[in-house]
């Protein structure tokens, strides 16, 4: 489609704006879009139907297209005949005991020994972090410790 100008005192202009050539105000050949919005920034113009050649009107032309129905896929694969998938493995369950059971007497005995080093090597086995010899005690008494007695 075709531009004119309406910038007062361009009206009536002929000759090259950028890569546009106008005769009397009119575009002599077809304007990209993009083109027109760019001469729309700077000079007042319009398509030659009357509308506007700026941003904002193709804004508001295009505000309300509706996007495209992707549903209609959506619904032929729900009415395809669902088929099963083969079983796999059946996943592991958390509740396996470690290989090695303390009690709070061998750990504290670990770390009169050793110190928090001999309770970090435990504790990195079992995925235990701790920065104090009594928080890594409690911690692997969660995870690998004996249950204590009640009275």
């Amino acid at each position: 489609m075709k531009v004119r100008l309406t910038q007062p005192g361009f009206e009536t202009y002929t000759g090259q704006m950028g890569v546009i050539f106008f005769q009397d105000g009119l575009s002599t050949e077809d304007v990209l879009p993009i083109d027109a919005i760019r001469l729309c920034a700077v000079f007042g113009a319009e398509w030659e139907d009357g509308t506007p050649a700026n941003i904002a009107q193709r804004l508001l032309d295009e505000a309300d297209t509706p996007a495209q129905d992707v549903n209609g896929a959506a619904e032929a694969a729900a009415a395809q005949p669902a088929t099963e998938a083969p079983a796999g493995e059946p996943l592991a369950t958390s509740t396996e005991q470690p290989a090695k059971t303390y009690t709070e007497e061998e750990l504290a005995a670990i770390a009169d020994k050793d110190g928090i080093a001999g309770l970090r090597a435990i504790s990195d086995g079992l995925g235990v972090k701790g920065n104090s010899i009594r928080g890594l005690i409690d911690a692997i008494l969660k995870i690998a410790g004996t249950p204590k007695a009640t009275a």
